[in-house]
């Protein structure tokens, strides 16, 4: 047991023993322990098996170590009972619902009803929420059902009951995923329109029956205002969405955080235009939108390789205005003064592509979308301001990394591979995590893990030996081995990076990692002074 850094953001206590019922059992507690002495500092807390994540801004990353040592955590009190509630999921199995269950009840070496007898007679606990908002790692999975998870994921339904290793799972999404899926279920497990979003939550127990067939659901067509007048796309560019500075405070419901992938680019565009930083803007990766104009507006934006990036502009009603040149960072931002206005879910305007919540329709812009301007207080800024920061950084970028929870699971040679050598930026990266092309990073024995938080900057390493940097829209639980974590202040650099780019790995200290984040809002302050004293300068 104790207290390990998990990158700059988030401390991990870790449960020691070989029981795992105790050990979740045990985690459950400190949950609860420190949910009842929670300091503003503390900006969530995540679960999973045996670990628990505490997770705050690096910057107070001491305080929070100094308020969780005071709590002894190593003396929480087992005595007092846990509240749980057990929920009953109807499931039916096989045929198109379960698509494995004739393939796994044959590696198991019983008949599809053995099978089905075996996984609904047992009691499931949710040990976890992860992957996708309101998906739960169920525990309890009998033996004679272990199967190692499939070889490659593919596409599931919303639904689908799977298992994998020694868990048990449903999938809230349609989503692609690499269980064995025996079922689906019609209950709706996350729903922002119930005042409880989760039907599960940790330590709940769960019990499956079976059904000969699902109850067919209309799902009522949500009526989603279109705006009369505002920015019309015209052409999106590769994709464009809206984002803000993500859904803090939420992961421990399975909700990624989400938001600007280079919140640094985002606050920029904003502080153009007088915006606060957070205040909602498009992100375009790779090409930019064909805007229309419908009203009079105030704009700016960061990322494009030609002289008006990094401007402010007065547009008129009817005006055009044209962002489809290459840019030249992989990621830009488009802000308008008041910001773009969407309904906020679960506290944020942020779109979460993935899960289909937040934004515009929960969905990446296409043609024809038309988005309101708010009304948000904007300061004064001077048309003649141009910020050219952050400059590009060329087709090599050097990531600063914090040692990895299981860097030790690597052998010698893979941990100097890491450190030594070059990997390059796959063109399969996204928002939820960017991967690397380069040698092989082998573990020193066969080992599995179980699945634990994992945070922005996690350097996971797949079954293959591929690193992959989880970003912004990255699960909130994981179940690779992470060699190591991108440090904060580095990982805004990441995401401007094109596919292509090289990558060098500097391992850092953890004071060494806050002292980077230091500097990076130190930066952004002397940019707010530069464009005050400009205002003053012009007055």
């Amino acid at each position: 047991m104790g207290l390990h850094a998990l990158g700059d953001t988030a401390w991990l206590f870790k449960v020691g023993g070989n029981d795992l019922e105790k050990k979740l059992e045990l985690v459950l507690r400190l949950r609860r322990l420190i949910g009842l002495n929670r300091i503003p500092e503390i900006i969530d807390v995540v679960s999973s098996y045996d670990t628990i994540a505490v997770i705050f801004n690096p910057s107070d990353g001491e305080l929070v170590f100094d308020h969780l040592t005071s709590l002894h955590l190593e003396e929480v009190d087992d005595h007092q009972a846990l509240e749980s509630f057990t929920i009953t999921i109807p499931v039916v199995y096989g045929g198109e619902y379960g698509p494995d269950l004739i393939h796994i009840a044959e590696a198991c070496q019983l008949t599809p009803n053995e099978f089905i007898e075996c996984h609904r007679s047992a009691e499931y606990t949710v040990a976890a929420l992860g992957f996708s908002p309101g998906f739960p790692y169920l525990s309890g999975l009998p033996k004679p059902l272990h199967q190692p998870r499939k070889s490659s994921p593919r596409r599931v339904a919303a639904g689908s009951v799977g298992i994998a290793g020694n868990q048990a799972g449903i999938y809230p999404f349609a989503s692609q995923g690499g269980w064995h899926i025996i079922g689906r279920t019609d209950l709706k497990l996350f729903d922002v329109g119930r005042d409880d979003i989760n039907l599960l939550h940790p330590g709940d127990k769960v019990r499956f029956v079976e059904l000969e067939r699902l109850q067919e659901k209309d799902e009522p067509e949500s009526a989603i205002p279109q705006a009369a007048e505002g920015i019309r796309i015209i052409e999106p560019g590769a994709l464009s969405s809206v984002q803000d500075h993500g859904r803090w405070g939420k992961q421990h419901l399975g909700v990624t955080h989400g938001g600007a992938a280079d919140p640094v680019q985002a606050s920029i565009a904003n502080r153009l235009v007088g915006n606060p930083d957070a205040a909602a803007v498009i992100e375009c990766t790779m090409t930019g939108p064909l805007l229309q104009f419908e009203c009079e507006a105030t704009l700016a934006w960061v990322g494009w390789a030609h002289e008006n990036s990094g401007r402010r502009h007065l547009v008129k009603p009817g005006s055009r205005i044209d962002l489809r040149g290459r840019m030249c960072h992989l990621r830009g931002y488009i802000a308008v003064a008041g910001g773009i206005e969407v309904p906020k879910v679960l506290g944020s305007s942020a779109t979460d592509i993935r899960a289909g919540l937040g934004g515009h329709q929960g969905r990446a812009l296409k043609h024809g979308d038309i988005l309101n301007i708010g009304q948000i207080e904007t300061r004064e800024v001077p048309t003649s301001s141009r910020v050219g920061w952050p400059h590009p950084e060329g087709n090599l970028i050097e990531l600063r990394y914090l040692r990895g929870m299981q860097s030790d699971w690597f052998s010698h040679e893979a941990k100097k591979l890491f450190s030594d050598r070059f990997f390059e930026i796959s063109p399969a990266s996204d928002r939820m995590g960017t991967l690397l092309k380069g040698p092989k990073l082998r573990l020193s024995e066969p080992r599995e893990m179980l699945s634990q938080p994992v945070v922005a900057g996690s350097i996971q390493v797949k079954p293959e030996g591929s690193p992959i940097v989880l970003m912004t829209e990255h699960q909130t639980i994981g179940g690779y081995p992470q060699i190591g974590h991108v440090i904060s202040a580095d990982i805004p650099k990441l995401a401007r990076a094109w596919p292509g780019t090289r990558v060098h790995f500097r391992e850092v200290s953890l004071k060494q990692a806050r002292a980077a984040w230091a500097k990076l809002k130190r930066d952004l302050g002397i940019l707010s002074v530069g464009l005050s004293n400009t205002i003053r300068s012009t007055s």
